[in-house]
């Protein structure tokens, strides 16, 4: 008779694996125990917290056999702020890891045997700290004033963080200034329970072509000192853009509002992937960690026939990063998101570009391709770049029925991506996977994947 797991029950597991959260997975009488901070090949005394169905989740209580992997944090907020899931284990261990957590996905989702797809290792990154060039972080009053945070994990509970070793140093120390503004102005954190104060967010953004710096504050309600604050924000060093967007729906949970309205400088920073230039405003999607995206964009260029390839599709587009960035290649590229704001931003960086062939369409990704499919508009190469849910169960019946020669599936989440992969293998054949570490010190996994149509 197989022996259950009770609540406070303390077992001893060897951990075999990591989960897409990073935590670390063991078994205790094969019932999966899922437990945060550890790594294989540990042993570890856990104790069970809750009970689910198919698996349990536990706390560590003692490490018996450490990981010969394992480091000290180098973040004070490590293991209570809910942003890294992996500082403890050693960068390229953490690399090793999520290469694994990519097969294994595979492996859980999809009828592929392993061997039929060539998984590529990652290349190195650049940098492992300081590489997101982008903070949205929201805020919280206390007595010494508005701080910025983090939520613990799974909570709405708010960690007081000031400086993110992971988020670019410029952005760190420009946060900084502009909470001591927000202060000298007495511009409060809203509280949901009081219902007083007005700023939920900041939103900082900075480029790594120019260094230029973009600050949006996030607010419930407008007041007119947040003219008064945008002129002070504006004289910080390398700020060239200020701007405001409204969100007062509390139970909005989104970051940024509907539209955003800039109060002091200009509109839009200037990013540059290559040799191409691109115009962000404060809404515009954009990749946090340009470095590791250019890395990307290259291998992806690596993947296309020039030689008879000459239409490409861009699904989920943003603000037309890809689609301008392989522009040069192909005689006509169409670029769709159904972000208004991004489309936009898309359609001034093709202008910016002087590239006329390459088209921006503002619409829902299933509804262009069924409609361009009812047209006859034949495409060459199909890539996305889907949201962690993954793609939609339309546009992937549209695909089976209609398929493009071959796709360029950007991933950032190993489950979605497999089990949308077991659904396209029925007409596509996987030819390979790479994995690119968008997020070091995060559990996240970015992959390309290509799939070509089966003869």
């Amino acid at each position: 008779m197989e022996t259950k797991l009770t609540i406070n029950q303390e077992v001893l597991i060897t951990i075999k694996t990591i989960g897409i959260n990073g935590e670390g997975i063991g078994f205790y009488k094969r019932q999966a125990v899922f437990v945060d901070g550890v790594m294989p090949p540990e042993e570890v005394v856990v104790r069970i917290k809750s009970l689910h169905k198919g698996y349990a989740v536990a706390e560590a209580k003692h490490i018996r056999k450490k990981a010969f992997y394992r480091r000290r944090p180098f973040c004070k907020h490590y293991g209570v702020c809910g942003g890294c899931q992996l500082q403890h284990v050693d960068y390229e261990e953490q690399q090793r890891l999520k290469e694994d957590l990519l097969k294994q996905s595979f492996k859980r989702y999809t009828n592929l045997p392993l061997s039929s797809v060539k998984f590529h290792p990652f290349n190195p990154i650049v940098k492992p700290k300081n590489y997101r060039y982008k903070a949205q972080m929201p805020v919280k009053n206390t007595n010494q004033g508005v701080v910025t945070g983090l939520y613990k994990k799974n909570s709405q509970e708010l960690v007081e963080v000031l400086d993110c070793p992971v988020q670019n140093e410029e952005i760190n120390h420009t946060n900084q200034r502009v909470l001591e503004i927000c202060d000298r102005y007495d511009i409060r954190a809203f509280d949901e329970k009081t219902m007083r104060g007005m700023l939920r967010h900041l939103v900082t953004r900075r480029s790594q072509a120019t260094g230029e710096i973009q600050v949006t504050l996030v607010i419930t309600i407008f007041n007119k000192v947040l003219f008064k604050a945008a002129n002070d924000i504006l004289e910080l060093p390398d700020v060239v853009s200020v701007a405001i967007s409204k969100n007062h729906d509390v139970k909005n949970r989104k970051v940024f509002g509907e539209t955003f309205e800039v109060l002091a400088g200009k509109a839009d920073i200037e990013e540059k992937l290559g040799d191409i230039h691109y115009a962000l405003n404060p809404k515009a999607f954009f990749q946090l960690n340009p470095q590791e995206a250019q890395n990307m964009y290259e291998y992806v260029r690596t993947l296309f026939d020039p030689s008879k390839e000459r239409t490409l599709l861009d699904l989920y587009t943003g603000s037309g990063a890809m689609a301008l960035y392989y522009g040069k290649m192909f005689d006509c590229v169409i670029g769709v998101d159904s972000d208004e704001a991004s489309i936009r931003s898309a359609k001034e960086n093709a202008k910016r570009n002087q590239m006329k062939h390459v088209e921006f369409v503002n619409a829902d990704a299933v509804d262009f391709v069924t409609n361009m499919q009812k047209e006859g508009r034949a495409v060459d190469v199909a890539v996305f770049d889907p949201p962690r849910t993954g793609l939609d169960e339309r546009l992937i019946r549209s695909l089976i029925s209609n398929p493009v020669p071959k796709l360029i599936y950007v991933s950032c989440n190993p489950s979605t991506l497999a089990k949308n992969i077991d659904k396209l293998s029925k007409r596509y054949r996987v030819k390979s996977v790479m994995p690119f570490d968008m997020f070091p010190q995060t559990s996240h996994v970015e992959s390309v994947t290509l799939l070509e149509l089966k003869a």
